[in-house]
């Protein structure tokens, strides 16, 4: 007779690690959250400078855009949409024809050789994955920045950037979990990707010989 698969269950935090949690006195919640974050961009930082070409690949590609006026379209979901939007931002301040692509309304029909840059954690999101494929047929360049660079949607780039991070697949492989609770979900992942992605403003504007005053130019000023 065939074995009964065993249903592994999901770790979770017990509620004796969260009473510790609010019990430590040594150092208030804030600032070890903050120490988290803190150390998981030291480790990216590492982690760039090992594969500093990943970063090159990216900087060049969008140069080439700018000065192409080619159209750059921002594809994520969840709060790593947030994170895409503050991107899309700055892109508009070098003059870039920046588009953030949503289930909810329409966008510019993809051109042949546009870039479309994705966000995802896990690589895995159904709807991320699903719109990307539709863009497919206008032969688009695609960067992918996740910390899983082997995911569906990772092996889609043409550049795929791999920051470190924990994401919401890491969860259940957390012994005790108690970093789970200070930096829950794809925190971490996010917080690298919007240091990542600012990090490449800053590429672009010294290798573009923009200053603030040129990129603040194009800022829209609110009343």
């Amino acid at each position: 007779m065939a074995k009964k698969k065993q249903n592994k269950k999901k770790q979770v935090v017990s509620d004796e690690s969260i009473k510790e949690l609010a019990n430590y006195t040594e150092k208030p919640a804030i600032f070890r959250a903050m120490d988290l974050m803190v150390s998981n961009l030291e480790d990216n930082i590492q982690h760039m400078t090992e594969h500093y070409e990943y970063v090159q690949q990216v900087r060049d590609r969008l140069m080439v855009d700018i000065e192409s006026k080619r159209r750059i379209y921002i594809l994520a979901s969840g709060r790593s949409a947030y994170v895409g939007q503050m991107f899309q931002t700055r892109l508009e301040h070098f003059g870039v024809e920046s588009r953030f692509i949503t289930n909810t309304r329409s966008v510019p029909r993809v051109r042949e050789d546009d870039t479309i840059i994705v966000i995802s954690g896990s690589g895995t999101t159904p709807i991320v994955k699903a719109m990307l494929e539709t863009y497919f047929v206008y032969n688009p360049f695609v960067i992918v920045v996740t910390s899983y660079p082997k995911s569906v949607i990772g092996r889609l780039g043409n550049v795929t950037v791999k920051l470190k991070g924990r994401t919401k697949s890491d969860l259940e492989r957390r012994d005790q979990g108690l970093d789970s609770t200070l930096a829950p979900e794809g925190t971490a992942f996010e917080q690298a990707a919007l240091a990542f992605l600012d990090g490449i403003v800053a590429e672009l504007a010294v290798s573009l010989h923009r200053d603030e005053k040129s990129l603040l130019d194009l800022h829209n000023q609110g009343l």
